[in-house]
């Protein structure tokens, strides 16, 4: 079998670290890692975009004994080199999507074991298979005679694939930790009418294996239309198909600088400043664009192309101080390029900010861009960009340009505002060093406007930031769409945020929740969740209508599998909303015991946990950890969320134990309530039910909530 592979690089700050400098390694027992990955896929791809989706969802994890040492999210955030002490490790990586069935979504994944040694470079390929188990059909020839309407329905607990009539699709499922088996159904009608069903099993089912479901069939010739079925199952290891190098694209970087920010100095003291771009393939074109340049007659205007710059435009770009080197490694099949900006030429800039914005392009047809500005000022401080920037505070930054400048501080006010506050602030050293002051007391998703100050001078340069946004998104329920039959309470094309168990309602034409304009605060919708009675193949099973923070991950069976929870470092000491609650007091549904009396009851809850306190069980699949906590209703296997767990920070709640006043919705206040003092929070959860206890089936028929404006009180 030819093996091709999907390559994962990448280059970056590391390597400029080596380009600069003849001792990379310490003698205190350091060595580096050189990790790169290949991803085995089944299918060409032709799409760049793939590759990128691809590159982009791989977690890359590195762990020793003692527990995790690093996490790169994205095959962008992976260095050329990684320094580690020295002792034994484990590199894994994750790719694709884990669904439980699809026709599209893939996952892969993969392991090794390394050793890191003092002062050496220890490369590591991660070999990421496929970790799919891969169905399709194929029907023989002259079926069509015997058999009309025929479906292939293969299925595990956790989701099924209905293959329609003749097709060259394939099934990826992801097999559940606790059973192995696929279950296959053919469906159809005889050629005498009669209905036709054909069952079996495909036992232990392995991942990176594809097994062809062969259906054949032959005509009894002592009875008059008898035809008798028969399926082969081919199993075979899949075979590796696409040779597609994925990799980041080129990086921009100062040596010794952020280029992100300004380069400031007095006239005639900036000295020699360059740029390095690096990249894991080859890069075709660097382009630097600058009105600055336009005073060089030989370039002809106000950007050049430095790889492809002819001899009289290279000559004229060095004598008027700026050079460049280009060094494309064939056989390692990397690039770095060096601009140098000489001091001849920045040590003669007039007062004034000069851009010069660099654009470089790969092989592959990846571009990364950035722009290097020197401002040049006899004033003692430069207001630069906002540092650290939080929900409610941020980190002021300036440049000192000139000592014994006086006392240093910031201006700030919310823009819009007349007046201005002051803080005080200090320099991290002499002329040149940064200037830093932190401010607190912020407002949440707020723009800000700040200038550095100096004894009695006042920066002209005016700088802003927004703060974080510490409210939940889509709070007010304004933004929903449509998947296939699910409603789902998020915008199309949106990274999900909520969610609700329509996903399982909905394989039977109901949906629990839904957008409403019936009753709502602000906008145009509230959020309206009914309990709702679903019948399935003739059995009852009922369902309470919900919304989560979260996802619905799978339907076990005729149960949801819920991943509650996204990630939430702040601390709200209260939570506001505004809803109306309709209990339903039709008979009771389900089995348990949790419900007495007529009427249902509902429920809101919030609780702020911390994953890392979180336990697990050999039930759980890699996808499932990814969750502050998961929520299976299934009888077999049951885990519901308990507001006294070990990994529980803070919790509040407001039961309705009867419908809400008036015709409208009305405000209700949540405290929350800390439990553990001097713990940060990593997630919050956030649940609506018009059933308390819709996780056992029970509650009542049509139970109603509308929920809108929810907002988190610091």
């Amino acid at each position: 079998m030819n093996k091709k592979y999907i390559y994962l690089a990448a280059i970056g700050a590391a390597t400029l670290a080596a380009a600069c400098s003849e001792e990379k390694f310490d003698a205190s027992g350091k060595g580096s890692l050189a990790l790169s990955a290949t991803l085995s896929s089944d299918v060409e791809v032709v799409s760049r975009a793939t590759d990128q989706e691809l590159a982009e969802s791989c977690k890359i994890l590195i762990s020793n004994e003692k527990g995790l040492v690093r996490r790169y999210n994205g095959i962008a955030e992976v260095p050329a080199t990684i320094d580690l002490v020295t002792g034994s490790y484990v590199a894994e990586a994750y790719a694709g999507d884990s669904v439980s069935a699809s026709w599209d979504k893939r996952f892969f994944k993969g392991r090794e074991d390394f050793e890191i040694k003092a002062g050496e470079t220890t490369p590591v390929n991660l070999a990421c298979k496929i970790a799919n188990t891969v169905v399709s059909v194929n029907y023989a020839e002259g079926l069509d005679e015997v058999l009309s309407d025929y479906t292939m329905t293969v299925s595990h607990k956790r989701g099924s694939l209905t293959f329609e009539g003749r097709t060259d699709a394939k099934g990826y499922f992801m097999m559940p930790s606790y059973s192995k088996d696929l279950t296959f159904t053919l469906q159809g009608k005889q050629i005498n009418g009669d209905d036709f069903t054909y069952e079996g099993v495909i036992e232990n089912a392995a991942p990176a294996t594809e097994y062809r479901l062969n259906v054949t069939y032959t005509k009894q010739t002592n009875e008059v239309g008898g035809v008798v079925f028969s399926i082969k199952i081919d199993k075979t290891e899949i075979e590796v198909r696409t040779d597609i190098k994925v990799i980041a694209a080129p990086k921009i970087e100062g040596y010794d600088f952020d280029i992100a920010n300004p380069i400031t100095g007095e006239p005639g003291k900036f000295g020699r400043k360059s740029v390095y771009i690096t990249s894991a393939t080859k890069i075709d074109n660097v382009e630097l664009q600058s009105e600055w340049l336009a005073n060089i007659a030989e370039l002809g205007g106000t950007e050049c192309s430095l790889v492809n710059m002819n001899e009289t435009g290279r000559t004229a770009l060095e004598a008027a101080g700026i050079n460049f080197s280009y060094n494309y490694n064939e056989e390692a099949d990397n690039t770095i390029v060096q601009i140098n900006f000489e001091p001849e030429m920045l040590d003669n800039l007039a007062q004034g900010e000069y851009a010069f914005a660099i654009s470089a392009t790969d092989s592959r047809s990846a571009t990364s861009t950035a722009t290097l500005t020197f401002s040049v000022s006899d004033a003692p401080v430069l207001t630069l960009a906002a540092g650290t920037v939080a929900y409610h505070d941020a980190v002021l930054r300036a440049q000192l340009a000139k000592d014994d400048a006086g006392a240093l501080g910031f201006n700030y006010r919310r823009a819009g505002d007349a007046a201005w506050q002051h803080i005080d602030a200090t320099a991290t050293g002499g002329a040149g060093s940064e200037i830093t002051a932190t401010v607190q007391g912020l407002k949440g998703n707020t723009t800000y406007e700040y200038c550095a100050t100096a004894g009695d001078f006042t920066s002209a340069i005016i700088a802003t930031f927004t703060t974080l946004d510490d409210q939940l998104p889509n709070a007010s329920f304004e933004e929903w769409s449509t998947s296939g039959k699910v409603i789902l309470p998020s915008a199309s094309g949106k990274v999900e945020f909520w969610d609700s168990g329509n996903h399982g309602s909905s394989t039977l034409n109901k949906n629990i929740t839904d957008k409403s304009s019936d009753y709502k605060h602000s906008g145009n919708y509230s959020a309206k969740l009914v309990s709702q009675s679903i019948v399935v193949f003739g059995a009852g099973k009922f369902a309470a209508g919900n919304i989560f923070i979260g996802a619905y991950l799978y339907t076990e069976v005729m149960d949801g599998v819920l991943g509650w929870g996204r990630p939430f470092t702040l601390e709200p000491k209260e939570v506001k909303l505004w809803a109306k609650y309709t209990p339903g007091t039709e008979t009771k549904k389900g089995t348990g015991t949790h419900l007495s009396g007529d009427a249902d009851e509902g429920i809101i809850y919030i609780a702020l946990v911390d994953d890392t306190m979180m336990t697990w069980d050999g039930n759980n699949q890699t996808n499932q950890k990814d969750w502050p906590q998961v929520v299976r209703t299934n009888a077999d296997y049951q885990w519901f969320f308990n507001k006294n767990g070990a990994n529980v920070i803070a919790y509040g709640e407001h039961v309705f134990t009867a419908a809400t006043e008036g015709d409208g919705l009305i405000e209700i206040t949540i405290p929350i309530e800390y439990f553990k003092a001097g713990v940060t929070p990593s997630n919050i959860i956030f649940v609506a039910s018009a059933s308390r206890y819709g996780d056992y089936f029970e509650g009542r028929e049509n139970s109603t909530l509308y929920i809108d404006d929810i907002e988190l009180v610091y």
